[in-house]
């Protein structure tokens, strides 16, 4: 597979400078500038998958905004949950642990550490299964009531520097929540309003159909094996 190239990309507060040799398992390494003045050599797989996002300078800045986020009230857990598509339900106890949830894609109910579901962090653990796996039509056949309750299927155009692709995908969630923290500029959208049922059907026939043009993003995010290339 050829080497994708990072140059003149931007992760977080990362530059990518140029290519750097090789590490010592021959993990794919880059020069990089930081905001803060500082120059690094990072791991490829870190920056695209968001684990890096700095030279380390922002370790003492994180730490102050976990505390600050570590005092959260309830029904401030409550308001910022509803953002990113879940419910709270209880067990709040500080971000480093563990609350339940609900979903709003699937209605799935979940307990995860808090602060990935409060600040987007992680998707549902049912949705993040892959193609869509936790519908199907014994899904609908257990939840006959979610038949019929309100769902969008859209059509984004993404693009960045070095990229541009489609994605498509469902959502009951307002459009713009749903794509709030797609790592990707949004220059064309498309929708289509219907129900749940229906979109899960028009979306299984889609997936198929742009099957052989699948693409993989350079930056991976939530819908990511949605994307496709045009023909």
């Amino acid at each position: 597979m050829a080497l994708k190239d990072l140059t003149g990309q931007r992760f977080g507060k990362l530059q990518v400078l140029r290519r750097a040799p090789s590490g010592p398992r021959w993990q794919t390494r880059w020069h990089c500038a930081c905001d803060c003045g500082n120059e690094k050599v990072m791991q490829s797989s870190n920056m695209t998958t968001g684990k890096s996002k700095s030279c380390g300078c922002g370790a003492e800045e994180n730490r102050q905004i976990c505390n600050k986020q570590a005092k959260l009230s309830e029904s401030q857990v409550r308001s910022k949950c509803l953002e990113k598509g879940f419910d709270y339900i209880k067990g709040f106890n500080g971000i480093n642990k563990s609350a339940w949830f609900r979903c709003h894609e699937c209605d799935y109910e979940f307990q995860m550490q808090a602060q990935y579901a409060i600040y987007g962090i992680r998707q549902c653990p049912q949705c993040r299964i892959g193609n869509h796996g936790y519908l199907g039509e014994q899904y609908f056949e257990t939840r006959p009531h979610l038949k019929n309750v309100p769902c969008r299927v859209y059509l984004l155009k993404l693009q960045s520097d070095t990229e541009e692709f489609w994605k498509i995908g469902i959502t009951r969630r307002p459009l713009d929540q749903r794509i709030r923290q797609m790592p990707y500029k949004i220059v064309e959208s498309e929708y289509v309003d219907t129900t749940f049922y229906r979109a899960y059907l028009l979306e299984k026939d889609l997936k198929q159909a742009i099957k052989r043009y699948r693409h993989t993003p350079a930056i991976d995010f939530g819908g990511w094996t949605e994307c496709f290339l045009p023909s």
